[in-house]
């Protein structure tokens, strides 16, 4: 039996479906049948060539992805529960972490899986046993010792399918962060990962969140998410204006946390300065290199200011995010997150799509594009 993976030829440009044998899980192993696969913000960086310093100068047998859901379609020996326990056989829907954290140095003992510095990740080369390393192919192999959760029945495909990225990364981020109930967060960005934030801070007990966005579409689509005030570049187009704005809503003190979801490294220093003295920012957004800001250590002293960033997360985020998923279902518009779903072999035209929404193309309803793995 064989599977295909998509293999991206050219930066910014088209897949080539390529056929691999597909492996019998080893012991401790599990063999995943995928059934959706989402196109991130940071696939959208790989695709364009905005990480030649990571990938190289020419996408060479590059294949990638790693937002994804599926079935379990084979069971290694061994493996009879999920990283919850719950019992787990062949059929079962599964989301599953994409990086695989030791679990047993000093850093993962602290609860800092996201930070493992012996991480491993998946093999970026196409061709290289299991083969089926992420997210753009028929197959996941879920190598001994990675974290997987059942998916709750009452989650869809489309909904559970960023899961694994955007939600858990937020929950684990705004949890480090310290968000507690009757706290202002500012949200900088309402894409993908924004609005999941927007969820989760209000969830934690944020008593008022803050959204800025230069989208119209997105801030609408962040009130339905539960933001308390969405602003716009368009009425407030310097930061002097949009820090003037949050001091007005905070009654002069400034957020509690503010978070960056959009990635460019100048609403770093506006981020800041929209703290209170004590403060926490959150840095989320930024994953590709040379995103350098200026800012003046000094006021980072003075105003007691906490820094946070956020790659990865500890497995519980997952299975969290799972269980909040579960019990928004019908009450925050997660369906709404995915706006095109492509198969597998359109998986060039569901990159092209994702890039003009990204963008802002079509008044931007949403940012993302889904691949269907069964076509």
């Amino acid at each position: 039996m064989t599977g295909r993976v998509a293999v991206l030829k050219a930066y910014g440009g088209d897949f080539e479906l390529r056929e691999y044998p597909v492996p019998d899980p080893e012991p401790g192993a599990v063999l995943v049948r995928l059934s959706r696969a989402g196109v991130c913000g940071s696939d959208l960086h790989i695709w364009r060539g905005e990480m030649k310093e990571v990938y190289g100068a020419l996408p060479r047998d590059l294949t990638f992805g790693h937002e994804m859901c599926g079935r379990v379609a084979r069971l290694g020996a061994g493996v009879t529960v999920d990283s919850a326990g719950q019992p787990l056989q062949e059929g079962d829907r599964v989301a599953f972490l994409y990086f695989f954290p030791c679990g047993r140095c000093r850093v993962c003992l602290r609860d800092e899986m996201g930070s493992c510095p012996r991480k491993g990740r998946a093999n970026r080369v196409a061709g290289t046993p299991p083969y089926f390393n992420n997210a753009y192919g028929d197959y996941y192999y879920l190598r001994p010792g990675g974290f997987l959760f059942r998916i709750p029945d009452e989650v869809s495909d489309d909904v559970a399918t960023p899961a694994n990225c955007a939600l858990a990364q937020v929950i684990y981020g705004l949890t480090r962060a310290g968000v507690r109930q009757g706290d202002t967060v500012v949200v900088q960005g309402a894409g993908g990962l924004g609005l999941n934030a927007v969820a989760v801070a209000r969830d934690m007990g944020a008593d008022r969140v803050i959204v800025l966005d230069r989208l119209a579409a997105r801030l609408e689509l962040a009130r339905a998410f539960g933001a308390d005030h969405a602003l716009g570049l368009a009425d407030l187009p310097t930061p002097e204006q949009r820090i003037a704005a949050v001091m007005d809503l905070t009654g002069g003190f400034g957020a509690d946390v503010v978070a960056d979801f959009v990635g460019y490294p100048e609403v770093v220093p506006e981020g800041l300065k929209m703290l209170r003295s004590g403060g926490c920012y959150v840095e989320i957004g930024s994953i590709a290199p040379g995103n350098v800001f200026s800012y003046d250590a000094t006021a980072l002293v003075r105003g007691n200011t906490r820094l946070v960033g956020a790659s990865n997360y500890s497995p519980w985020a997952l299975d969290e995010a799972l269980k909040f998923l579960r019990r928004t279902v019908g009450t925050l518009p997660f369906d709404r997150l995915v706006s095109h779903v492509f198969p597998l072999a359109h998986v060039s035209q569901a990159f092209q799509q994702a890039d003009w929404l990204q963008r802002g193309g079509a008044g931007l309803r949403i940012s993302r594009a889904a691949l269907s793995m069964v076509d």
